[in-house]
């Protein structure tokens, strides 16, 4: 893991008289946001036991992380689709006294109510130990004080400019520079942008290509 505390040289040399404890702030909250916008770091979550009767489940990141997104969701060794609040007709996904033997069956859809839970449907009938496999991505929470190595590795420069840039923004500092911020935060989606192709394509070498339709 890489500390905050690593960041500093890239921020401090621009932003002088700011103190480290208010750059490492800015720092995290930059880490964060460049989580939140990549989904580039993730990690597969420890396997998930269905219970008889419940519909809602904990997400369990590693230690002081958060879901981002849950990636992908398989139940045995089949992918389920995501579903919206929208597209569910049940009061059973919602109400757990409505829940009755008739609408209890095999999960085939499921959906993310917020960082620490996802819910099943329809409502499991069996207990199922470890059925449920999920790839999720992860951001650090706000009393981290570490983030994944390649964060900074591959990509201090551009998560140093969005600290810069939130700095900079601070009123009545000796580093108060709004001209720059949006140069810094230009550089920072560049960065981003690289990370979501990564994020999405991984390490393969893929090219774009039509696919040509007989007439």
């Amino acid at each position: 893991m890489a500390s905050y505390d690593d960041f500093l040289s890239y921020v401090l040399p621009d932003v002088p008289g700011c103190a480290e404890i208010v750059a490492v702030q800015h720092i995290r909250n930059a880490v964060i946001d460049f989580c939140e916008k990549t989904l580039l770091v993730q990690v597969d979550l420890d396997p998930v036991t269905l219970i008889p009767g419940q519909a809602d489940y904990d997400l369990e990141p590693p230690s002081n992380r958060l879901v981002t997104k849950v990636i992908n969701l398989f139940y045995r060794n089949k992918i389920l689709p995501a579903t919206s609040p929208d597209d569910i007709s049940s009061a059973t996904f919602y109400n757990a006294s409505a829940i009755n033997a008739d609408s209890q069956s095999d999960p085939v859809k499921w959906m993310q109510k917020d960082s620490t839970t996802f819910t099943v449907f329809p409502i499991p009938l069996n207990r199922e130990n470890n059925a449920i496999t999920i790839r999720a991505a992860i951001k650090p929470t706000r009393s981290s004080s570490t983030c994944e190595d390649i964060l900074f590795e591959d990509y201090a420069e551009y998560i140093a400019s969005s600290a810069k840039a939130r700095l900079m923004m601070t009123p009545n500092k000796a580093y108060t520079n709004p001209g720059l911020v949006a140069t810094h935060n230009q550089f920072f989606l560049q960065g981003v942008n690289a990370a979501r192709q990564r994020a999405s394509h991984g390490y393969t070498r893929s090219n774009l290509r039509v696919k040509m339709v007989a007439i």
